[in-house]
């Protein structure tokens, strides 16, 4: 058995979700923008699953984009909003996910300015250093991660907001890793734009949503009038369908899920922190309940990655590999942590599935392997 200790590997999706799906997997599916009868029942089950994504993150539900995932959510979001001609930059930060990190660079080189805000040692994004910046440079864009996809550390994302006193700009947060783990709520966050992605709240693969009550300038995917003119395409009703409910499981079982994820997490840092050398990112700081971040200063993260692995433990590096390059984590070398500690990332995000069971098997597996290690390198970490 597979314990899936990752949250950036698919783990099974919910009974619900599936159950839910199953309907417009099994029958023809009218096409959603059909007037007869099957179109008809089409269009009402991506309402019904629109009204759901919307009530997660306290929306309106003509604000909700169905997209074919996060990635095309946060695309539509830096290249449908953004104005070319205008002089303003657009601030983000440093710590984000590939998905706007590239977006960005883009707009940088058709000659948009760009501002990328530094987290501090903590993985957190320095208010006092922001203040001065989004003030002076009033922003035509705002983006900020809401938790960080490698650390699970929680950003201020509101504190930033009310920085930003420019006149229309729009403030957006990539709440994929966040929604479903940590209560959402766009009015709070006084946020205008929000994504989320489908199988990160145990639902299907390739489907998201970029929640936004501004139209936007330009559009990625030209064609029909789907989705109100903002993105063409005929609608994916199963896919959508499993990220509706999805998104309405999240919102009754989080609060229960929660105390167990944070429970496990503590008892796998407590017994962690017994390992000499061992470190463990942005734990200071608000994190995601199911996450933790750790190096283990004498094993190459995905060296200790395949090893677990083999073990029949999915957990994730904090490294990007290329080709046969492999770079440290962008997000650590942002936080100033060390390279070659950087390099021995792993992060452990915890299911609502796993159990302590599950720890104590992860962290007995952990320290065979230590103890096979020389003492001198076992040794060379205290």
């Amino acid at each position: 058995m597979q314990i899936y200790l990752d949250h950036n590997a698919t783990s099974p999706m919910q009974a619900g979700v599936l159950e839910a799906i199953m309907p417009f997997l099994r029958q023809p599916v009218g096409n959603a923008s059909s007037l007869h009868s099957m179109g008809r029942m089409a269009r009402s089950a991506v309402e019904t699953a629109r009204g759901q994504v919307a009530e997660m993150v306290n929306s309106s539900v003509d604000s909700v984009i169905f997209t074919s995932g996060g990635t095309e959510a946060n695309n539509l979001l830096l290249k449908g909003f953004v104005d070319v001609d205008d002089s303003r930059p657009i601030v983000s930060t440093e710590i984000e996910h590939a998905s706007i990190l590239k977006p960005l660079k883009q707009l940088e080189q058709s000659g948009c300015r760009v501002i990328r805000l530094k987290p501090n040692s903590d993985g957190q994004i320095d208010l006092e250093a922001a203040q001065s910046i989004l003030q002076e440079e009033s922003p035509q864009i705002l983006s900020v991660v809401l938790a960080n996809n490698e650390t699970g550390v929680i950003q201020p994302v509101s504190e930033l907001g009310k920085l930003t006193h420019a006149e229309n700009c729009l403030i957006h947060t990539d709440a994929i890793q966040a929604v479903g783990k940590i209560p959402v709520d766009m009015a709070q966050l006084g946020v205008d734009a929000l994504t989320i992605s489908g199988h990160k709240l145990r639902g299907p693969q390739g489907i998201g949503a970029l929640i936004v009550n501004k139209i936007p300038k330009n559009v990625l995917i030209s064609g029909g009038e789907q989705e109100s003119n903002r993105r063409a395409g005929t609608e994916n009703v199963a896919m959508i369908v499993g990220l509706g409910k999805a998104a309405q499981i999240a919102m009754l079982e989080m609060q229960q899920k929660r105390h167990h994820l944070i429970q496990l997490r503590e008892v796998l840092e407590t017994r962690l922190l017994a390992i000499p050398g061992v470190e463990i990112f942005g734990r200071e700081v608000e994190r995601l309940p199911n996450t933790t971040y750790f190096s283990l200063p004498y094993y190459h993260g995905e060296t200790l990655l395949m090893e677990l692995d083999r073990a029949g433990f999915a957990l994730a590096s904090g490294s990007a590999c290329h080709s046969e390059v492999t770079n440290p984590s962008h997000v650590l070398i942002a936080m100033g942590v060390d390279d070659n500690l950087a390099l021995n990332a792993v992060r452990v995000s915890f299911a609502s599935s796993n159990t302590l069971q599950d720890v104590d098997a992860l962290v007995t597996k952990l320290q065979e392997l230590i103890n096979k290690l020389p003492a001198v390198m076992r040794q060379a970490a205290v």
